[in-house]
């Protein structure tokens, strides 16, 4: 797994500006940074647990229809 850049104020200024052409004030932009690299940094721990062979608590397995009417 390649190592990320952390979100800080000067990578969300250049995506607002760059993909959806906004200009957001410096406070914003920190406030937002603080909010969105601990949810960055869960995102990474979830991708390094070993789930590869994991099912979910919940498997929907269709049953198939009886033959013979019921």
């Amino acid at each position: 797994m390649s190592q990320r850049t952390p979100v800080d104020a000067k990578t969300l200024t250049a995506v607002a500006a760059e993909l959806a052409d906004l200009r957001v004030s410096a406070e914003a932009v920190k406030n937002h940074a603080s909010i969105l690299e601990p949810i960055q940094q869960g995102i990474d721990a979830l991708r390094r647990l070993p789930l590869k062979n994991v099912e979910p608590a919940l498997i929907f397995r269709p049953i198939e229809p009886r033959k013979g009417g019921r």
